[in-house]
C-alpha cells in the first residue's frame, strides 16, 4: 500500500505527519519513507542532509527507526522541472512492491513529483491547518484529485478541533493533531516527536491521534 502525503500549501505539517505516521506504521509492518521534496524535509527531520549526488529514484535509502528511509537528493529537482509523470508514478510503484506500506512525503506544490506520487497512491492524506488560506487553498487540490480519480483524507494539523472541509475530493477527518512542544524538540534531535513522547511521558497522546489516522487510512 502507498500512502501519499500531499498539500500544495507549505507549513501545515505534511512532513511532521509523514514522519511520525510511517514511525508508528513500522513498528508492525515492513514500512518505506519516500522524501520526494527536493527540499528534503523528511530528510531533515532525521538530521540527515541531501545528497548532492544525482541519483535515480530509490537507489539510496538507510533503515532508521526500522523505517527503510529513501532520502531526497538533488535529483529530484530535474524530475520535478522536466520529469515524466507517468514514469515518476510507475519508479514509485517499483520501490512500494518491496514493502507492506510506503509513505510518500511530497513537495508544497501540485508539480510533477506530487501528481505522480497522487497518482501511484492507494490511499491519500493531506495535512490541513485552521486557518482560511491553508483551506481555501484545498480547492485546487480537490479539483486536481477529481481530475485523477482520487479521494483524499483531511487531517487538521496544530489544532485541537477538526476543520470540516467542504471540498469535492476530499473527506473530513473527525481527527485533529494538537499543537505540542515535542514536534519542535524531535525535529532538532532528529528524531520522530512519537518516538521522542516514548521517553517523554507514560501516556502518549499524540501515538493516540496517528493511531486513530492509521486506523482510517489502512482499514
Amino acid at each position: 500500500m502507498i500512502i501519499t502525503v500531499v498539500n500544495q500549501k507549505g507549513g501545515v505539517g505534511k512532513t511532521t505527519t509523514s514522519v511520525n505516521l510511517a514511525y508508528l506504521l513500522a513498528q508492525r509492518s515492513n514500512v518505506a519513507l519516500i522524501d520526494l521534496d527536493p527540499e528534503g524535509g523528511s530528510t531533515a527531520s532525521f538530521g540527515i542532509r541531501r545528497d548532492k549526488k544525482e541519483l535515480k529514484l530509490g537507489e539510496k535509502s538507510v533503515n532508521i527507526f526500522n523505517i527503510e528511509f529513501f532520502p531526497a537528493h538533488v535529483g529530484l529537482l530535474n524530475l520535478e522541472l522536466s520529469g515524466d509523470v507517468e514514469a515518476v508514478a510507475q519508479g514509485l510503484k517499483e520501490i512500494a512492491k518491496g514493502f507492506d506500506i510506503t509513505v510518500i512525503d511530497t513537495p508544497p506544490n501540485l508539480g510533477t513529483l506530487a501528481v505522480a506520487a497522487m497518482i501511484a497512491g492507494d490511499r491519500i492524506l493531506t495535512p490541513i491547518t485552521p486557518h482560511p488560506l491553508a483551506i481555501n487553498v484545498t480547492k485546487n487540490l480537490g479539483e486536481r484529485l477529481a481530475s485523477l480519480g482520487k479521494v483524499a483524507y483531511a487531517v487538521t494539523n496544530m489544532s485541537n478541533k477538526p476543520v470540516n472541509v467542504n471540498v469535492e475530493g476530499i473527506k473530513s477527518l473527525e481527527i485533529a493533531i494538537p499543537q505540542s512542544k515535542l514536534f519542535i524538540e524531535a525535529s532538532r534531535l532528529g528524531v520522530p516527536a512519537l518516538r521522542l513522547e516514548e521517553f517523554k511521558t507514560k501516556r502518549p497522546k499524540l501515538q493516540a491521534v496517528f493511531e486513530n489516522v492509521a486506523k482510517v487510512i489502512i482499514g
